[in-house]
């Protein structure tokens, strides 16, 4: 079959966090204070960074005071298994400057007690913090991409659209760095913008420009996020959280803002990928995006810019998304971690219009399936899995939905090949006469648990780059 396309993923990213401290198996005050320990006994003198941390999962938050108590004398930022959040301890937050007296952040979220930061940090004020770790040097860099390309070829994975210009800094230095791995590890790969304002977009339109052509590797989207995440009560919701009245989570940009992006954007050429979780978000990137883009004789626009995520949509959103000609970026694995506290996040009338995959691909919506690696697992199956099952790998049920939102298994392969293909120009995700031969062998298959499907072999252009 053709190999897959991870349409959002981070994939050095997804190197990086197996060589850091893996929180995501943390449940309980115990094993979150034995991990971290562990791991900080090897980084005496050095800057103690980790992912994988969930409040639903652990039964609370790690902020500086806990932090403080493991780890005293050195700093300590762990990232949220979202992204979305961090927790710092205090020697982290005295590095940034973070006192009582820090301002409010636009587009970010502070959290203070009575003896000022708590050491929880959201959305753009997580870069206080951040900003201040240092960067992994360039070998640390080629090891760690090399084991995640690995990784994705044990699951089938032979082309990615990926987002790692935060894990660098500069888009040179990354492109440089895929060049240097992809030359002994092939893989086809999109590299997208990381931006927060239309003066990035522009940096990004003259960078452009200076890149050579290059065999495996091409720019991408200019990526950006519009909210935060369910799972940190961060996303952008119309109404408030049902199970947190008065919030409403954060809206990173105002409609000028968003709007200079999109005609810069539209004037340029450049598509534009837009993390868009909650309704209220993607109602701003449906107003934004169907008035900009629209030509003087009132026909569609011509680029098919990108929503990512857009989990909870309100009544009609779907079909203006279709209209629109908007692609939609879904994650189905998503779902294995959901489904346990999203309807008391959203209550039962929001849970409707959520994660309603079959409604957009009936409304005509392209759906690109990927993983967000590593805020889930890379491997596509466990998303295919979800998105024809509605389980998770031990097939346990997502419940509270009245209609199915369930795919057939030749959509959601679709939705993770050619579909995912289709936005690079590559020529790629489907085994057909002059199309590129990146395909995957399998010498079994199971349509009844597909998320234990792993291939035999994978080939890029014809050549075997992976064999179990």
């Amino acid at each position: 079959m053709p190999g897959v396309t991870d349409s959002h993923v981070h994939l050095l990213g997804e190197g990086l966090n197996r060589l850091s401290l893996d929180l995501s198996v943390c449940d309980s005050r115990e094993s979150f204070r034995t991990a971290l320990s562990t791991f900080a006994s090897t980084k005496q003198g050095q800057w103690v960074t980790g992912r994988g941390w969930d409040q639903n999962r652990l039964g609370f938050t790690p902020d500086r005071h806990f932090l403080d108590s493991i780890v005293p004398n050195q700093p300590v930022v762990l990232k949220r298994v979202c992204g979305h959040v961090v927790a710092a301890n205090s020697v982290a937050l005295q590095i940034a400057g973070l006192s009582e007296h820090v301002p409010p952040v636009p587009g970010g979220v502070i959290h203070k007690d009575e003896q000022g930061p708590t050491g929880i940090l959201e959305e753009h004020a997580t870069d206080l913090v951040l900003r201040h770790v240092p960067a992994p040097d360039s070998s640390l860099m080629y090891d760690a991409l090399a084991s995640a390309i690995e990784y994705a070829y044990s699951c089938g994975i032979t082309a990615v659209h990926t987002d790692d210009l935060n894990d660098v800094g500069s888009y040179h230095e990354l492109w440089r760095i895929y060049d240097r791995v992809t030359s002994s590890h092939p893989l086809r790969v999109q590299l997208h913008y990381h931006i927060k304002n239309a003066a990035d977009l522009a940096e990004y339109v003259a960078i452009k420009k200076e890149l050579d052509r290059h065999p495996l590797l091409s720019p991408g989207a200019a990526k950006m996020f519009l909210d935060g995440s369910l799972g940190a009560r961060t996303a952008a919701l119309q109404q408030d959280y049902t199970d947190e009245k008065g919030n409403k989570g954060v809206l990173i940009l105002s409609r000028q803002e968003l709007a200079e992006i999109a005609m810069l954007a539209e004037q340029e050429g450049i598509q534009l990928a837009l993390h868009a979780i909650g309704d209220a978000a993607v109602e701003q990137a449906l107003d934004v995006l169907g008035s900009v883009g629209r030509q003087d004789d009132n026909t569609p626009r011509r680029l098919p810019h990108r929503l990512i995520h857009c989990q909870v949509m309100a009544p009609g959103q779907v079909e203006r998304m279709a209209e629109q000609g908007l692609v939609g970026e879904f994650q189905p694995v998503f779902l294995q971690t959901d489904k346990d506290w999203v309807a008391s996040r959203l209550g039962h009338e929001r849970l409707q219009f959520s994660y309603c995959w079959r409604d957009m691909w009936n409304q005509g919506v392209v759906l690109t399936g990927g993983s967000d690696a590593p805020v889930e697992d890379m491997n596509p199956w466990w998303g295919i899995h979800t998105a024809v099952t509605r389980c998770d790998n031990e097939n346990n049920p997502a419940v509270g939905w009245d209609r199915d939102q369930s795919l057939m298994l030749e959509q959601a392969l679709q939705a993770f090949t050619a579909n995912s293909a289709r936005l690079t120009g590559w020529n790629t995700g489907q085994v057909r006469q002059g199309f590129r031969a990146d395909l995957a062998y399998y010498e079994s298959f199971s349509r009844t648990q597909l998320w234990e499907n792993s291939p035999s072999a994978l080939y890029i252009d014809g050549d075997l780059v992976w064999k179990k």
